[in-house]
């Protein structure tokens, strides 16, 4: 019993001086392994060491079994705790929920002269339906994801650029129309329209695909205003987005394009329209 004691309380010890963050590496002195599956999240408990009392949602809380497989797919919560300490997987705010989960460590030193911390990381399921490898995102200094907005946080935002990054799109190319036909970037506010050709892997799921045209830093517009949003047919693998200008024009600013599937974001580009 007394070794039990001292292995938690140096796996706790272990996870709560990751401080500001939480890393594959510090997960990894609490569990056996942490890994990906299509949609889920797979941790496996140790042979050796504390056992946790783990919390699926609001179910009754259990205590696991050494060696125990842990499955948690997205969307679910489950929080894992002992006496001093708890970890809490969670669905990302909506709509980054389908790309993975916020973690929350909370440890209490106070019955042993110490205080109390918490530390958050971010771990995202990339991949498509066939493939899936995890990513931990170390969130930005001053992340607090009870005060965060998706669409203006540091952290949020990094999450939809490494999210966007893993490009499940075999094919994707963002032109402009002018007066005289088509313009590759760079581009003016003399552009009369916006267009996105793109198509998909062969693995990539038939689900349809949904873009999100947005103004991430134009002036007189509030940030990462979305200014459109647009789906394609089911069961097409590739074809257009189009984005028609504005009475008054494109302005010039800092520009961005998400495409997402089933809830997921999987492409992301910035670009810029430059004053004519």
């Amino acid at each position: 019993m007394k070794r039990l004691l001292v292995l938690l309380f140096s796996a706790s010890i272990a996870l709560a001086a990751e401080q500001p963050s939480i890393t594959r590496e510090s997960l990894e002195k609490m569990f056996q392994s942490v890994r990906a599956e299509p949609g889920q999240l797979v941790i496996q408990i140790k042979n050796i060491g504390p056992r946790f009392s783990r919390r699926r949602g609001e179910e009754e809380a259990t205590v696991n079994n050494y060696g125990e497989t842990i499955r948690i797919k997205l969307g679910e919560r489950v929080r894992f705790s002992t006496h001093h300490m708890s970890l809490e997987f969670r669905p990302l705010p909506a709509p980054l929920d389908k790309n993975g989960f916020l973690i929350q460590s909370h440890f209490d030193a106070r019955s042993f002269g110490g205080g109390e911390s918490t530390s958050y990381g971010i771990v995202l399921l990339l991949g498509d339906a066939a493939n899936a490898e995890l990513k931990f995102i170390e969130p930005e200094q001053g992340f607090d994801p009870r005060k965060a907005k998706i669409d203006s946080d540091p952290t949020y935002q990094k999450i939809i650029k490494v999210a966007g990054e893993s490009d499940l799109l075999a094919r994707h190319e963002l032109v402009g129309e002018g007066a005289a036909g088509e313009v590759k970037p760079p581009l003016t506010s003399a552009i009369t329209g916006l267009h996105l050709r793109w198509q998909k892997k062969p693995q990539l799921s038939q689900d349809p695909l949904g873009i999100r045209w947005i103004a991430a830093d134009v002036a007189g517009v509030e940030k990462n205003h979305v200014i459109a949003t647009a789906k394609s047919e089911p069961d097409k693998n590739e074809g257009e987005f189009t984005l028609k200008k504005p009475t008054a024009g494109f302005p010039p600013g800092q520009y961005r394009i998400e495409i997402w599937q089933s809830g997921k974001i999987i492409y992301s580009e910035k670009f810029e329209i430059k004053a004519q």
